[in-house]
């Protein structure tokens, strides 16, 4: 069974009610517009078929005649809310937000601003254009959690994105460049990030560093060209980027437990003939980082 609550008065387009120990076991909708504050306490909010729970600083709205009920899940007489009830002709050009959002932000102050919607109410003077230009406040705070909510997922989600592109301009950049030398600086200027910062997140996300990755891609492409051509091996020392041929194999042997001599005699075709092809645009260079 679902009951239609009317407007408390009809009199008034604008009051409030307090409620302690409160528990609208039955479902039910209204045809006013319903602001609850959470005074204490904690509850469930079901919503259609949906279920948020609620907390004291809390608040949310109902405006479009949504079935709903509250259920405490604490102490009953421990769960107090405040009720702000509108009429529908007062806000006919009003967009509310969904049924379902919660507004907790403690930074807009939602407490003192009921507090002061409260005590117009109750006043013998109450006016009902303060009562509509305080609802009108909350209104906005709502609007403005909700896009302060929205920028701080878009920023997250923008954040994630920048981060993968930075470390793929960062990979290519070095795929694009291996045979010069380069340096770490050269890379984060070719990607717009500090040093420090380009090799934290790239450490983060690749699991090495830039220049581990700057040297592990040079002897890959070493490996392609003592395979698919017949360079020598000075030559392709100069073709990766690093200079110095002492270094060069040094630094082969650490990756592949063997020279690039022993490489290119344990992985040559089986026709034992090598293709001297040299990438187009590719020359020797000095040495590399």
């Amino acid at each position: 069974m679902v009951f239609d609550i009317k407007m408390y008065s009809i009199d008034r387009n604008i009051i409030v009610v307090k409620s302690e120990g409160y528990e609208s076991i039955l479902r039910h909708s209204h045809n006013f517009i319903e602001m609850t504050y959470v005074v204490s306490g904690r509850a469930l909010h079901n919503i259609g078929d949906k279920t948020v729970e609620i907390k004291a600083g809390d608040m949310f709205v109902i405006a479009t005649g949504e079935e709903h009920n509250i259920r405490p899940v604490c102490k009953e007489s421990d769960f107090k809310i405040i009720n702000i009830l509108c009429s529908h002709d007062l806000f006919k050009d009003t967009e509310f937000p969904p049924p379902n959002q919660v507004f907790g932000n403690p930074e807009l102050g939602y407490g003192t601003q009921v507090a002061l919607i409260e005590k117009e109410f109750a006043s013998e003077m109450s006016s009902e254009q303060i009562l509509y230009l305080y609802v009108c406040n909350l209104l906005n705070c709502f609007q403005i959690e909700q896009l302060s909510n929205n920028r701080r997922k878009e920023k997250g989600r923008l954040s994630a994105r920048t981060i993968d592109d930075y470390i793929a301009t960062a990979v290519l950049y070095i795929q694009e460049n291996y045979m010069n030398k380069i340096l770490l600086k050269d890379i984060a200027n070719a990607v717009g990030l500090y040093p420090a910062y380009l090799q934290k997140i790239f450490r983060e996300n690749r699991s090495t560093s830039v220049i581990e990755y700057l040297i592990r891609y040079r002897m890959e492409k070493s490996c392609s060209y003592l395979l698919e051509t017949d360079l020598t091996v000075e030559e392709i020392s100069l073709m990766v980027g690093v200079g110095d041929l002492k270094n060069f194999y040094s630094v082969f042997k650490k990756y592949f437990n063997c020279t690039p001599g022993q490489y290119r005699e344990n992985h040559a075709h089986r026709d034992g003939q090598g293709i001297r092809d040299v990438p187009p645009g590719a020359a020797s260079a000095g040495e590399g980082a």
